[in-house]
């Protein structure tokens, strides 16, 4: 397999993780929608003793959906750093200076 064909099957990888990912925000979002529902429905203020107890059950699911969040948003970064590493080296082997030389040592100073 050719230099070029692994960095087209990277790339058709990257591209479906991308699905993936676009599925799992979108489960996670119509999980949220539900959450809301539920919270906005079902937690009155007779249902708790103290004002504390009534704000801590909602903040806990949001604090959930951040955690998700930052935990996607990292995983997209080294995607993107590892992407960059690969089109950084084609760009090199290419005859090149690439705009991401620098990262790989290759730039001149």
């Amino acid at each position: 397999m050719s230099r070029e064909d692994s960095y087209v099957r990277i790339l058709q990888s990257v591209a479906q993780m991308q699905v993936s990912i676009a599925s799992i925000l979108e489960a996670k979002a119509a999980e949220a929608e539900k959450s809301k529902a539920w919270i906005c429905n079902h937690l009155t203020a007779q249902q708790f003793a103290a004002h504390q107890d009534q704000v801590q059950q909602p903040l806990e699911v949001h604090d959930g959906l951040i955690e998700l969040i930052e935990a996607m948003t990292r995983m997209e970064q080294s995607l993107g750093r590892h992407l960059q590493i690969v089109i950084g080296e084609q760009e090199n082997q290419g005859g090149g200076m690439g705009d991401y030389s620098d990262l790989l040592g290759g730039g001149n100073k």
